[in-house]
């Protein structure tokens, strides 16, 4: 193929759009998801464009020349887009993704990639599929990577490790899913099934799984049950979810290894609605062990919309305990909940979202447990009273991460004065509609708190009050004077290393007022992330607002921001750091 015919034509560059699909974006910069679908139509156009390769083919290597025009053109548009922002036209755009296709293209073709040993070819192989955050995608990698040519079909379907992450999406009988299956051979296996109607918000009895299918499809995956590492399932009735619990307590029973590491269970079918249908009462009376008392290698569990025998089910050793929409009849009693928080000293993250200990009469004047290892605190769908009993069973002085969430119908500021000695590290922050009385006494206890936490960096709000944000912007010293307490937190401003916003379910014109102020008290906020569902139905106004006080993006899905992993990462590098100097 002759490389001069790569370039553009002029009908090409008439036809590029001035709008992407993101909202409120003229055109896509670097960074938005327009851009990324942008470099995703580039590459298609182009690929689609060139002649099909043939055994007579050969490859056209570009002259010295046009490799520098190339490098000229993508210099020259980086440089303009760097100047212009979103003044930028949409053709500049196109050429210089264009043209930088063009060059890592004919590094793609040039590349010997077949005179590598199969071993490295492997690991690029794997390189490709494990680096990829979206599941959809990932699955089509595999795939493509099967369709090249004999050779790579014959190194990918040989490595059992890209096979082994298999989600149940394909309808049943789910001959893909299976296909992987028996491909991921003897290695460890993660098996996601998730089988939610669509519209079970709206109708619970329409679920998918029932009791049998549920039963017969653990039947064919149980053949490897001492592979499976991970197992998510996620449906909508009692039915299915029962399934799952007595299929794993029979296993175990009947001597099976049971070497799940990670085991999440939702029903996600009006949870609150307990005797909802397909209900089990013996299951209720008599709720299962998990995994038969094999728990040995459990590490990560949640639970949402079912229950099992807390008292005989060892749980020891966890990491993650993720516990959601239980009602109190069937939760751990007080006295189990804390021997389990004992028997995992490791752990790391501790979510409670609708679903907690049993409460006791007695004033709750215990010893909190210990957790000197949790890094992050989940609390969620509780009064006030249930809250604050919650939060006095723990004491977990290095937590990084907070949040609490749905936490309304009264005025939370006790909760708030509660928290304030006790979490002093923490890093990350999420208030997702939390309501707190902006009161005089309501702001000392607000300042108090925020004073308390002078390393947050990243806040992720939704539904707050903008008066809880413009406290941030006053003079803390007011409030001490308030309080005349000789215990109040020392700072000259709130929260002096905050950088980083994630927003959703907030008045726009509230949020570009923060930071505009922030950026004038030399505080600004470097990087703002948008929630995708919300950041949708932003008008391009908004966003334009948004932008002119700081960087705007979209916040993935599913996975941690660059911000969010590296406030955890550091403090890991300074435990190490702590622990050295301790050895010396």
């Amino acid at each position: 193929m002759d490389s001069n015919s790569t370039q553009p034509s002029a009908h090409q560059l008439i036809q590029i759009p001035t709008q992407t699909s993101h909202p409120g974006i003229s055109v896509p910069l670097p960074g938005t998801p327009g851009y990324a679908a942008l470099q995703t139509k580039v590459i298609k156009d182009t690929l689609s464009s060139a002649p099909e390769p043939t055994p007579e083919s050969r490859l056209t290597v570009p002259s010295p020349h046009l490799w520098a025009k190339w490098t000229e053109e993508i210099r020259n548009g980086e440089q303009r887009m760097r100047e212009l922002g979103s003044q930028v036209h949409p053709s500049v755009i196109y050429r210089t993704i264009h043209f930088r296709f063009l060059q890592i293209w004919t590094h793609w073709r040039t590349f010997r990639l077949h005179d590598l040993p199969p071993e490295i070819i492997t690991n690029i192989f794997r390189f490709v599929v494990w680096s990829n955050g979206n599941p959809a995608e990932g699955v089509m990698q595999r795939l493509w990577l099967t369709w090249v040519c004999r050779l790579w079909r014959e190194v990918a379907i040989g490595d059992a490790t890209l096979w082994n992450a298999i989600w149940f999406r394909d309808p049943p009988p789910y001959e893909r899913s299976f296909t992987w299956f028996e491909r991921a051979g003897a290695a460890p296996i993660d098996v996601r099934l998730d089988e939610r109607n669509v519209q079970w918000e709206q109708n619970e009895d329409q679920h998918v799984f029932t009791a049998q299918q549920m039963s017969d499809l653990l039947d064919r995956l149980f053949v490897k049950l001492p592979q499976i590492r991970m197992l998510v399932v996620i449906v909508d009735n009692w039915p299915p979810a029962i399934t799952v619990l007595r299929k794993l307590q029979t296993a175990g029973n009947d001597g099976i290894p049971i070497n799940i590491k990670r085991l999440e269970i939702y029903r996600m079918g009006k949870p609150l609605v307990w005797l909802g249908p397909g209900f089990d009462n013996d299951g209720h009376r008599d709720p299962p062990v998990l995994n038969g008392g094999q728990t040995r290698m459990l590490d990560h569990l949640c639970l949402a919309g079912v229950h099992i025998d807390w008292n005989e089910t060892p749980l020891r050793n966890l990491t993650t305990l993720d516990l959601r929409s239980m009602p109190i009849n069937v939760a751990p009693s007080l006295d189990r909940f804390r021997a389990i928080l004992g028997e995992c000293p490791m752990l790391n993250r501790l979510a409670l979202d609708g679903s907690g200990p049993r409460p006791v009469e007695r004033p709750f004047d215990h010893i909190p447990v210990d957790l000197l290892h949790l890094k992050t605190l989940v609390l969620g769908s509780f009064s006030l009273p249930y809250a604050c009993f919650i939060v006095s069973q723990i004491n977990a002085p290095h937590l990084l991460d907070l949040t609490l969430m749905a936490l309304a119908g009264a005025d939370y500021v006790p909760l708030i004065k509660l928290l304030t000695p006790k979490f002093t590290e923490v890093r990350l922050l999420t208030m997702y509609s939390v309501q707190v009385e902006m009161t005089p006494m309501g702001k000392v206890a607000m300042a108090r708190w925020f004073l308390s936490m002078p390393d947050l960096a990243y806040a992720r709000i939704a539904q707050l009050k903008a008066n809880v944000l413009k406290l941030l912007l006053d003079d803390p010293c007011k409030y001490r004077q308030l309080n005349h307490a000789d215990d109040y937190p020392a700072g000259d401003v709130f929260c002096p290393n905050l950088k980083t916003l994630e927003v959703q379910a907030m008045p726009y014109a509230t949020v570009v007022d923060f930071c505009r102020r922030r950026k004038e008290m030399d505080l600004p906020i470097t990087k703002i992330y948008l929630n995708p569902p919300w950041a949708h139905t932003l008008p391009p106004q908004a966003v334009m607002e948004l932008r002119s006080v700081s960087s705007v993006y979209v916040a993935p899905v599913g996975t941690n921001t660059a911000e969010e992993n590296e406030l955890l990462r550091r403090e890991v590098r300074g435990e190490e750091e702590e622990e050295e100097e301790e050895e010396d």
